[in-house]
């Protein structure tokens, strides 16, 4: 196998593996990533924050529903006309009367923690609209950033690629689709050079006496850990 040829393509590779990682790197990309996290998670607690709001003002309703109910009830005891009741009956009253108050009291506690859970949720949800609408509006900034970094490197891409297919030609055909299929897994340089007879040149970990003893007959191996070509130099 011509290992100096796959060498070759590879040192040209590395050209634009650089251009790549200049854009992977770039801090538009990453301040947009960032962003881009901001807003999503923003967007997540609003959705929380309008469940929350929707449970409180059903809770809200209930208790205005509990709380006309009782004031009825006291507003009905109020009216009634006590000259002929007996003992037992004001009794009856007096501690319904009392009852009912209670009820009122703690349904007007209810009430207004109930009022000030909605304001809170309001409030919560108002600051978490403006951090979502001011992430989006920094993030189309980055993009609009991180596109202008991209067309200026367009050029040096179209040229790497196009010397790259001319040494396409040169490199064994199985050995560059694996190659390839490497280099889309993020995975580079794809091919090293083997280290004391018997350690991947990237990782350094060693490597199977008889995985290395196959160098000379296939050119190059698998590290198993890495997952890199592994050449003899």
């Amino acid at each position: 196998m011509n290992i100096e040829s796959i060498l070759k393509y590879q040192k040209a590779d590395e050209e634009l593996y650089k251009v790549e990682q200049k854009l992977v790197n770039s801090a538009y990309r990453k301040k947009g990533n960032e962003l881009a996290g901001i807003a999503k998670r923003a967007q997540a607690r609003s959705i929380e924050l309008e469940n929350e709001a929707e449970k409180l003002i059903a809770e809200l309703d209930d208790i205005k529903q509990k709380y006309g109910v009782n004031k009825s009830k006291a507003d009905e005891i109020l009216g009634l006309n006590i000259e002929n009741s007996t003992e037992e009956d004001l009794e009856k009253l007096s501690a319904l009367k009392t009852k009912v108050a209670t009820n009122l009291n703690i349904l007007e506690k209810l009430l207004q923690k109930c009022a000030e859970n909605i304001n809170h949720i309001l409030a919560e949800f108002n600051k978490t609209k403006k951090m979502y609408d001011d992430a989006r509006t920094q993030f189309a900034v980055c993009k609009e950033k991180m596109e202008e970094e991209t067309k200026l490197l367009e050029p040096e891409k179209k040229r790497i690629a196009e010397e790259l297919k001319k040494l396409e030609k040169d490199v064994d055909e199985k050995l560059l689709a694996e190659y390839k299929k490497k280099r889309a897994e993020n995975i580079f340089p794809v091919i090293v050079p083997l280290e004391r007879d018997n350690f991947c040149g990237r990782c350094r970990m060693e490597l199977p006496k008889l995985e290395t003893a196959r160098i000379k007959e296939t050119g190059v191996i698998t590290c198993e850990h890495c997952k890199r070509f592994v050449y003899k130099a």
